[in-house]
């Protein structure tokens, strides 16, 4: 019943209310017999305005509110459309009637989420790639229109090597599945569909992921020839350790155990934000074994550290600091070594994290398993360590066959 002001209303549409004293006017008649229930409540200050609505998830109902000042016919108006459009957003939220949405705005949402998840580091990486996918994709492309043959058409159209949209289709397959499980969009053939192109050359990029054990010694007997002692003991640990650069720059000495024979890795250090942080998953949280000839390695790189900090007036906690100020190394210094060393030693540009896969290829090649590699390594999947861990073992079968043919049993 809707009377003067004051009136109270028991029974509505098949649900009680408690005795709500409302303040009258036409529009609230006229959403109730739309089958909605607009009302406004007095207060001190002004008017608060109420609207029920079903909740889709739920089937139960729910209240969204709307304070003005005063109630005029004005303010009714506007608390209406304000009330309707925080009802449609609700909705919005649980619901993805139309899946319209493009890439860009789903890149928004998907790094918006990484960002409360993941490092700084890692979210800036996955903006990078997603974005380089969305320009050739386009922006404004609605997610549940793509097809594969587009996708693939606009990638082999860019002209880049076959590693680099494998890369890209990694990342965007990451975004896809995100944006699936959260209802942005429902084309899942696309997801099904997109798979990573073959390359040709893969045995020789393969080949191209680490040094094989003559060329690492080379790298490190011209880096000792060169007295370049800094790059020398990073250059040899990350070989011997399988460490990430940033990994060794946050390890201090106290990580090290000489007595145990361990390392405990447990942070890392981010160049980009200028931040130590944890590791880069939770399987990267890890203690190691120290093998004899990295022991070696490791005793000689405390004396000289101690021996540097000594001459250069430095205090450090870290295993091997930055020699000028002893706070932690930066990568892109050892990164500009490393690749003008191995140009014109090798022949070839390597990279800080071809270290750690020439460490996994010597563990293959001297018969640890991939599961062996992967806890060393601090790994939960990879797959350049899977292939790399393939074809180190198939040389080491084909000598092995080389060797038994030139074996005659029986003279």
């Amino acid at each position: 019943r809707v009377g003067a002001r004051g009136t109270q209303i028991h029974h509505l549409r098949g649900w009680h209310t408690q005795h709500t004293n409302i303040l009258y006017h036409p529009l609230l008649y006229k959403s109730i017999k739309e089958g909605f229930f607009m009302w406004c409540e007095p207060r001190k200050n002004g008017v608060v305005y109420r609207e029920r609505y079903k909740d889709p998830l739920t089937e139960k109902n729910k209240v969204v509110t709307v304070f003005k000042s005063k109630d005029t016919a004005q303010n009714r108006n506007k608390a209406q459309r304000e009330l309707n459009a925080k009802i449609e957003a609700a909705i919005a939220e649980l619901q993805c009637d139309d899946c319209s949405i493009t890439l860009s705005q789903m890149q928004k949402e998907y790094l918006k989420a990484q960002s409360v998840t993941f490092k700084q580091s890692t979210v800036k990486r996955n903006r990078i790639i997603t974005s380089s996918v969305i320009d050739l994709l386009g922006a404004d492309s609605i997610v549940n229109n793509l097809t594969t043959q587009f996708v693939n058409s606009r990638l082999l159209g860019s002209g880049k090597q076959v590693s680099t949209l494998n890369t890209y289709i990694t990342r965007f397959k990451a975004l896809l599945n995100w944006g699936y499980i959260n209802d942005y969009h429902n084309n899942m053939k696309l997801i099904a569909k997109l798979k990573q192109f073959v390359d040709p050359a893969d045995d020789k990029e393969i080949t191209s992921k680490y040094l094989e054990p003559t060329e690492a010694e080379k790298l490190l007997d011209y880096i000792k020839e060169d007295k370049s002692w800094h790059w020398y003991y990073v250059t040899s640990i990350l070989i011997h350790t399988g460490l990430r650069f940033g990994e060794l720059s946050a390890l201090e000495t106290t990580d090290i155990d000489t007595k145990n024979l361990t390392i405990r890795i447990s942070k890392t250090y981010d160049s980009i934000n200028d931040i130590v942080t944890t590791p880069k998953t939770d399987n990267s949280k890890r203690t190691i074994h120290i093998q004899p000839d990295l022991l070696l390695e490791l005793k000689k790189c405390l004396l000289w550290r101690n021996e540097m900090m000594l001459a250069n007036n430095i205090r450090s906690c870290l295993l091997i600091p930055n020699i000028k100020t002893g706070e932690h190394m930066q990568i892109a210094g050892y990164e500009k070594y490393l690749r003008v060393t191995s140009e014109k030693l090798l022949g070839r540009h390597v990279t800080p994290h071809m270290l750690r896969h020439t460490h996994a290829s010597l563990l293959a090649a001297n018969g640890m398993t991939p599961d062996e590699i992967a806890r060393r390594l601090g790994h939960s999947k990879s797959t350049i360590t899977s292939k790399i861990y393939i074809h180190v073992t198939q040389k080491v079968i084909e000598n092995d066959n080389r060797k038994l043919d030139q074996i005659k049993l029986f003279s």
